[in-house]
């Protein structure tokens, strides 16, 4: 396998790596620290704490002006380049990921408020995209530079897994503003002539629906997944728990079951089914019997569909509930 000399340097002395990252780690603190960078994370808090964006007036005129949006980034990125000039293995010290024809650099961050910078470029494979995402939340974007055609989607409507999807051709160059609020509205870039810089204002809502992801050409749901951390969060403790088959968890996750999102609450239900069937169908019986639960009708339809093919587990239902 071949090293390369810069690389073998590094792993035969780590002085200059370490050197390399304090330069960078400066240069972010120098940007922070000027006094223009300060009202604009001022803002951002207050922004991020539920304020409206017009009473954060910096941050506003950060994703409205195109002049006030490169004096914020401009001297950012003039600093790093500089810097990877001279230590180019350096790590940028901003939170960051690159996944095909897209990267995104997460500049600050306070309470629901984040301040990214988005590069987009022609991805690897030139297909078109085939589906749409919608998140709960709003997002404020303005373009730094380069060209792009896109669309704007919108739902025009929802009947059951299916949404009524409306695109609107819009193009996007040096200085586009564009504004999207809630779960109904989103933008797909379809054709980089370059690549596309923008910078993105995002908040999610206080309390985010599941995001939603509807295939283009019909409308029909695609994947469905939950709007907050924190419920993305114990839905994968769910499905840990379950892979690690920890019996000793139905109580905790049936307890699971009886509140929350319904999301959750859904994944809760089939991961106790999965682990303890008896506990699970008193949880879905439970569900199915109360008519004011929004989960009631799909318990009622999952509780049908078992019975006809166990009917031995109508016998849990006059078994008390360890849980």
């Amino acid at each position: 396998m071949r090293i390369d000399p810069a690389i073998a340097a590094l792993r035969s002395d780590g002085v200059p790596q370490r050197d390399a990252q304090k330069r960078l780690e400066r240069a972010r603190a120098a940007w922070l620290a000027e006094p223009g960078i300060g009202a604009v994370l001022r803002a951002l808090e207050e922004y991020g704490r539920g304020k409206a964006l017009a009473d954060c007036g910096p941050l506003a005129s950060l994703v409205s002006e195109i002049g006030a949006a490169h004096g914020l980034v401009d001297r950012l990125v003039r600093s790093m380049i500089e810097n990877l000039r001279e230590s180019p293995l350096g790590h940028v010290p901003f939170r960051h990921q690159c996944v095909d024809g897209f990267a995104v650099l997460q500049l600050a961050h306070s309470g629901r408020a984040t301040l990214s910078l988005m590069q987009y470029v022609p991805p690897e494979s030139a297909n078109p995209p085939d589906s749409v995402c919608f998140t709960d939340g709003e997002r404020h974007e303005i373009c730094l530079a380069g060209a792009a055609q896109a669309r704007c989607v919108s739902i025009a409507g929802e009947r059951q897994d299916k949404a009524m999807l409306t695109c609107n051709s819009i193009r996007i160059d040096a200085a586009t503003c564009l504004s999207f609020a809630g779960l109904r509205e989103t933008k797909l870039v379809d054709r980089v002539e370059g690549r596309l810089v923008m910078l993105r204002l995002s908040r999610p809502a206080a309390k985010p629906l599941p995001s939603l992801e509807y295939r283009l050409s019909d409308g029909v749901l695609l994947h469905r997944a939950a709007g907050e951390c924190g419920e993305s969060r114990k839905e994968l403790m769910l499905a840990v728990l379950g892979a690690m088959q920890r019996h000793d968890a139905v109580p905790a996750i049936a307890g699971l079951i009886r509140e929350g999102s319904e999301s959750l609450r859904w994944q809760a239900l089939r991961e106790c089914l999965a682990l303890d069937s008896a506990a699970g169908f008193r949880e879905l019986s439970r569900m199915a019997h109360r008519t004011a639960d929004p989960l009631c009708e799909p318990a009622r339809a999952l509780r049908c569909d078992l019975l006809a093919r166990y009917p031995q587990l109508a016998e849990a239902e006059r078994q008390p509930c360890l849980a």
